[in-house]
Parts: C-alpha cells; sequence; structure tokens
C-alpha cells in the first residue's frame, strides 16, 4: 500500500498560541495515548472547515481574525 503524501505547512506562531497548542493537547490527552500539538492543529482545521461548511460560527471566526490581526500589529511596533 502507498503512502500517503503529506504537505508540510510553517507558521509562526505567539508564544500565547503555543501555550493553547500545549493545554489543548493535554487536555485530549489520555494515559493511554498522547495527543501532540500538530494533531490538535490538524483537528482545529477539520472542526474550522466542517462548521463554515455547515454555516456555522463564520461570524465569530471573523471576529477572531480581526483580533488576530490587532495582535499582529501591536507585535510589529
Amino acid at each position: 500500500m502507498a503512502k500517503k503524501e503529506k504537505k508540510r505547512l510553517q507558521v509562526v506562531i505567539s508564544e500565547e498560541q503555543d501555550a493553547l497548542l500545549t493545554r489543548a493537547a493535554y487536555a485530549l490527552s489520555s494515559p493511554e495515548r498522547l495527543v501532540s500539538k500538530s494533531e490538535v492543529v490538524r483537528l482545529a482545521i477539520e472542526k474550522i472547515a466542517r462548521e463554515l461548511e455547515e454555516g456555522k460560527a463564520k461570524e465569530e471566526l471573523e471576529a477572531l481574525l480581526k483580533h488576530l490581526k490587532a495582535e499582529e500589529g501591536e507585535e510589529e511596533v
């Protein structure tokens, strides 16, 4: 069976976002299975895509994007 081709994505995140990823991975982990931060990112992508397809959370996501852009603007100063 052929291996699935995977694409790699490099993203710069803040320390706060990294801490959020770590907390989410810890919350999703169990003694039987540790969840990685990469898995949390993939889960988030799936969840966002599904919610957008279902017409949910678009306004919330747009507001979050504005918040993130504002934070990025503050960091560049």
